[in-house]
């Protein structure tokens, strides 16, 4: 049987304490710790950053990506063209599987989250709004590179 929540938050108050009165003392162990242990140190450090790689951080900003308002623009245009239908599911799935339904809707109809979040058709959106603007613009990211490649087919060919 675990504990009531008002001994959760009576547990978490004397820690904050704890940790503020003895922050030195905690900070000079664990630096210790550290030197004592450097390889364990550099495996944590490689698994975190290989699974945030994976992951992927869908919060970046439009520079992060290279992507102009002008040329963001041009990629609305592009997604709403029904000849692109294909490329369009393709770079919403990589974006988000599970959002990207309403990542398409979204992008293709103009659509914000607000009017997303509780579409009939495709029920609640699966992501918070944050999550879902940054998975939008990992799709517009895609998408750039997906037409970008195309093109490079289509003038080597």
């Amino acid at each position: 049987m675990g504990m009531t929540a008002e001994a959760q938050e009576v547990k978490k108050a004397y820690m904050r304490q704890y940790r503020a009165r003895n922050r030195d003392r905690i900070n000079a162990k664990q630096r210790e710790w550290r030197m004592q242990n450097p390889d364990r140190v550099k495996e944590y450090q490689r698994t975190y950053w290989e699974r945030k790689a994976g992951a992927g951080n869908t919060r970046l900003p439009w520079s992060a990506y290279g992507i102009t308002p002008e040329r963001r623009r041009e990629l609305e245009e592009i997604a709403r063209e029904k000849r692109y239908a294909d490329t369009v599911l393709a770079a919403a799935l990589k974006a988000d599987r599970k959002a990207a339904g309403h990542i398409v809707l979204s992008v293709t109809k103009g659509i914000s989250y607000d009017y997303l979040e509780f579409r009939d058709r495709l029920g609640r959106c699966p992501l918070g709004r944050t999550d879902f603007y940054g998975a939008r613009r990992l799709f517009f990211h895609y998408l750039d590179r997906a037409l970008n490649g195309m093109q490079a087919e289509k003038s080597r060919g």
